[in-house]
């Protein structure tokens, strides 16, 4: 029973399935804005200007601006900075009524201060690895459907996407995909014509003016002449939009109507991110840190060893990572980690380097048995390297009431490192 739980589980979290990249970073803690001049008070003013914008892109929560601890905290917004940078931009900014050149500014803000501002605020933290969304849009006017989204349907959504933290990908419009399979939200052709991007997730968005007439629902058969991609769309409003998320084997659908065709872009990448902000976000709990062994198999050197403790060790859930064991089976290691086992291998699932051992083979840290992998040179290295872990390490026992899921010394989490 517990094997089957884990299983679904593991289903219920991985990406899709031939199409599965490894997420990004994104720089969260950076922040652009334009000034008027060097000088410290209007470096301040632009620092304080840009917080709210920094706190909601870093707890995946658009309401965060508005806790308390955030607003006591904004208006000395400068003392959470670490750097800064100037650079020319041929742009202008408005002052006493006149147009008069700008200065472009980078903030650079300090992780470790933003976050633990957020832990004590009891305000979530979604890490910079996010996840890549794929954009694909196909828009209703009066000659029919067009599949070339207009520059200014871009801009509106990726200006919205950087502020919110998410990656986006456009598709390059080269007829892989004809308009009506947009319109009907063909899935499978979707899918097959996405391949070739390796985004995380699908995002597929279809509007018109309201009054060319209602959306269909997705799958719904459709004959509706393509437009050029000159051909105009109409421009009174309100607009309707109908979008589908597809991410982790599941379809998540919203639709939204705004007077103005841009509002619909920004509002679908404020439902994306507020919902890959529930998946992969760290939510301070009451139940404090969870303990969870991972065995971790093809660790056939000392390389490979070392890449797995750094790469578990830097995730931002992590606080601590143990090693328990290294023999000739793989490396056990004990985590202690904020957050439960689904955020876990949500995240794990995002990164791509530990992939699930999906045949449940039962695996124990006192097996002996050679690997035909690895050598003796390679196993003598690893023995070395745990001797010197356990040296300064204080090993930690596992509460006896730890879910049955979460991974234990005897029933460890079992994946395979991606070298």
């Amino acid at each position: 029973m517990r094997s089957l739980l884990l299983r679904m589980l593991l289903l219920a979290v991985l990406p899709l399935a031939g199409w599965v990249n490894a997420g990004q970073i994104v720089d969260i803690y950076r922040a652009e804005m334009l000034v008027k001049n060097q000088s410290e008070a209007e470096r301040n003013a632009a620092a304080r200007a840009s917080f709210g914008e920094l706190i909601v892109r870093v707890s995946g929560q658009r309401a965060a601006i508005s806790h308390p601890a955030i607003q006591q905290a904004l208006p000395n917004a400068q003392n959470y900075l670490f750097g800064f940078a100037y650079k020319s931009t041929t742009e202008k900014v408005t002052e006493d009524g006149k147009s008069i050149p700008a200065t472009g500014l980078q903030l650079n803000f300090e992780p470790r201060a933003i976050e633990k501002l957020l832990r004590d605020a009891q305000l979530p933290l979604w890490p910079a690895t996010r996840p890549k969304i794929l954009v694909w849009l196909v828009a209703k006017g009066p000659a029919g459907l067009r599949a070339v989204p207009q520059p200014n349907d871009l801009q509106a959504m990726q200006a919205q996407a950087t502020y919110r933290g998410l990656p986006l990908a456009f598709p390059q419009q080269d007829g892989e995909l004809a308009a009506n399979d947009l319109w009907s939200v063909n899935v499978e052709k979707i899918k097959a014509a996405s391949l070739r991007y390796k985004a995380d997730a699908i995002l597929v968005g279809r509007y018109t003016p309201s009054n060319s007439g209602p959306i269909p629902a997705p799958s719904s058969a459709s004959n509706e002449a393509i437009d050029s991609a000159n051909a105009p769309l109409g421009s009174l409003g309100p607009w309707v939009g109908d979008w589908q998320l597809l991410h982790a084997g599941n379809v998540q659908s919203f639709t939204d109507e705004t007077p103005e065709a841009g509002g619909l872009f920004a509002s679908a990448i404020d439902r994306a991110a507020d919902y890959f902000a529930n998946q992969y976000a760290i939510t301070p709990t009451n139940q404090g840190p969870q303990n969870i062994v991972l065995h971790v198999r093809n660790i056939t050197s000392f390389g490979a060893f070392k890449e797995v403790q750094r790469y578990l060790g830097e995730l931002a859930m992590v606080q601590r990572m143990e090693v328990v064991t290294v023999n000739p089976e793989g490396l056990l290691v004990r985590l202690t980690a904020e957050g439960d086992t689904k955020l876990l291998l949500s995240t794990l699932a995002l990164g791509r380097r530990l992939v699930p051992d999906m045949a449940g083979v039962a695996v124990t840290s006192g097996s002996s048995a050679p690997s035909a992998d690895i050598d003796a040179e390679a196993m003598a290295e690893l023995d070395q390297a745990l001797a010197s872990e356990q040296q300064n390490t204080v090993p930690q026992s596992i509460p006896a009431t730890a879910p049955a899921h979460a991974g234990t010394l005897e029933d460890p989490l079992i994946f395979v490192w991606q070298k």
